[in-house]
């Protein structure tokens, strides 16, 4: 292992990190973290370059969350507005962790950065519940409140920079679970942060004032005869100063208890030393100049914090190189498909060309004049899955072969994609054809492996091409050799298009899909291509028949049955279910609308405490109301 002293961008370079926006991220989390977090960035030289980026990570992001809780600046603002900006901070990062990347840097960095190392992303929500309360400011009353606080606040943080050493020890049990079979370990880790949290409130005690927010608990302020209102006027007393030296004394007592893991490789075991080490000259800072406290963030000293580091650099640096270790991620993500026109003949590929670049035509309107409701993009959901179901009942009922039923079904499904499309529904996946419905007559399959191909010609064949992408989930085997390649040449032809993606589940089994997916992992394992120990949920995904789908929000089935059949068990995790007792002929756009005019009212929660929903002023129901038949 190298040098410690690794440059950012050679530090990105050798985790083999190549894309902008991760170096742009990552590199926004390395400033924060050498701006708030002094002692955090030189210990974090120390490791190597992988664990290095990776605490860069989770504390510059987490300190960019903080910060829009702040009442100070960059943020500033009322009450409000700091809280509408968190929501929409926490709602992007919920959404942006099921997609597995995001369009903000920081978060996709520490997005990142958890589905690299596997890390589970649970305590982060348990952060951000805290910090929705600090918006409105926080005081704390006894030093139990102020404990209970940092356990939630920032045991977590440290206990999750304590995942990245394990995972990169080759362990992969959490620390919690570590503490379990080691009597009193918890204990220590908890008065490890509660020393921390104190020597950092000290130390950030003018900071905080500034926005009018004492640190100490009121019991700690009473006890020693110290008034928050001198502390807040910035005026020194005797009893403040004895305070301080005291805290500062407790927090040292705290800081000589903690006892370093035995399992830890050397170089860890001396940056944690360094860790410990600065935190108690920090706290001989405090210490010596109680009252400047009051109005600046006292220094380190610079020679003595060389005199700390310098031979802690080289020592890590030795044991890195006579103890290497393989820092292993997650798998990466398969090899990108090939460009779907490699391969094709040069008449071929005019012709694909050709199609691709007709012009694209807005939806029909609906023969009604209905237009869709206008809802607020916070409320839309970004995926919508429905089971067509009941077409065969549907003509049975009216004295029709059940063939008729699927063809009727097929225009309604066009109907849909062009009321997906005018709502602005960014993705709507269908099953077209599960792996069980091959138990159907003959003569109905013969009608539905047709009106397949039928279907996709006319979203993608026509003279005047609509905005849609196809994609195909399922296996080709026992397909006609024509509703393949009308599928593939489908994907191939519309690749380029971006308003809408809709995904046709044509022998489609959602338990196969995830037996599949194993083997496939099973076999990257077997070759040495993955590490069984760092496979993590999103991994596996990047197995799934089309990886990049997005976790559905709603998930919608005609024809009166209340169940999934086996319809995209993985993705629609937590889905919103909706059932309509119509048949699938009988469906338009309409309803569509009204679905995802219902899911808006909906609250979703995702496991943590309720959100408020859109307010129903927001989500007005469609001029026709409920669906006309």
């Amino acid at each position: 292992m190298s040098s410690p002293a690794v440059p950012p961008a050679r530090a990105y370079r050798r985790s083999g990190l190549h894309d902008p926006m991760l170096h742009r991220g990552y590199e926004a989390c390395r400033r924060a973290t050498h701006v708030t977090g002094e002692i955090e960035y030189a210990v974090s030289l120390l490791l190597p370059p992988p664990l290095r980026i990776a605490t860069w990570a989770l504390y510059g992001a987490v300190r960019a969350v903080d910060d829009l809780a702040d009442v100070a600046e960059p943020c500033g603002g009322t009450n409000a507005e700091r809280s509408e900006r968190l929501e929409a901070w926490i709602s992007a990062f919920d959404a942006d962790l099921r997609d597995g990347r995001s369009t903000d840097p920081v978060r996709h960095a520490l997005i990142h950065t958890i589905l690299t190392w596997n890390l589970p992303p649970e305590f982060l929500h348990t952060l951000f519940e805290e910090l929705r309360q600090d918006v409105h400011g926080r005081q704390f009353a006894t030093w139990q409140e102020w404990r209970h606080y940092n356990s939630l606040i920032n045991t977590p943080l440290v206990l999750r920079a304590g995942s990245l050493l394990t995972r990169a020890a080759g362990l992969t049990a959490e620390p919690e679970a570590i503490a379990a079979g080691v009597p009193d370990a918890a204990l220590a880790w908890q008065t490890a942060v509660d020393a921390i949290y104190l020597t950092d409130a000290l130390v950030d005690l003018s900071d905080d004032l500034d926005r009018g927010h004492v640190p100490l608990p009121q019991e700690a302020l009473d006890e020693a005869g110290v008034h928050r209102a001198d502390l807040l006027a910035r005026r020194s007393t005797p009893a403040f100063e004895e305070l301080v030296r005291h805290l500062a004394g407790r927090a040292r007592t705290w800081l000589d208890r903690i006892p370093l893991p035995p399992v830890l490789h050397p170089a860890v075991g001396i940056a944690l030393g360094a860790y410990t080490d600065l935190y108690r000259l920090r706290l001989k800072a405090a210490a010596d100049g109680p009252a400047a406290l009051l109005h600046h963030r006292p220094a380190l000293p610079r020679s003595a914090r060389l005199r700390l580091l310098l031979p802690a650099r080289a020592k890590a640096a030795l044991a890195w190189g006579l103890f290497p270790f393989p820092i292993q991620p997650c798998p990466l993500p398969p090899s990108a498909p090939a460009d779907p026109t490699e391969g094709l003949g040069w008449a071929e590929e005019v012709r694909s060309l050709a199609a691709q670049r007709r012009p694209i035509v807005p939806p029909t309107p609906h023969p009604s004049g209905a237009r869709p409701p206008r809802l607020p993009a916070a409320a839309m959901p970004r995926h919508v899955a429905i089971v067509m179901d009941g077409n065969g009942r549907w003509a049975t009922a009216r004295g029709l072969p059940r063939t008729d039923g699927h063809r009727a079904g097929a225009k309604t499904l066009l109907d849909v994609v062009h009321g997906a499309l005018e709502i602005g529904l960014k993705h709507l996946t269908v099953y077209a054809f599960s792996t069980e419905n091959w138990k159907r007559p003959a003569d109905e399959l013969h009608a539905l492996m047709y009106e397949i191909p039928q279907g996709l010609r006319r979203l993608t064949d026509d003279a005047e091409p609509l905005d849609v992408r196809v994609r195909w989930a399922g296996t080709p085997s026992r397909l006609p050799a024509d509703v393949i390649e009308t599928l593939t040449e489908a994907e191939r032809s519309t690749r380029d298009r971006t308003a809408l993606t809709v995904t046709m589940c044509v022998n489609y089994g959602g338990r196969t899909e995830i037996t599949e997916a194993a083997a496939k992992l099973a076999q990257e394992a077997v070759a040495g291509r993955v590490d069984p120990r760092s496979v993590s949920e999103h991994a596996f995904a990047r197995y799934l028949h089309v990886p990049e789908l997005p976790d559905v929000d709603l998930l919608l089935r005609t024809g009166g049955d209340q169940r999934t059949s086996n319809f995209l068990p993985w993705q629609a995790t937590y889905a919103e279910l909706l059932f309509l007792d119509a048949p699938w002929p009988e469906v338009d756009r309409r309803d569509l609308w009204h679905a995802i005019e219902q899911y808006a009212r909906r609250t979703r929660r995702y496991g943590s405490v309720p959100r408020t929903p859109v307010p129903a002023q927001q989500v007005p129901l469609s001029e026709q109301g409920a669906p006309a038949k």
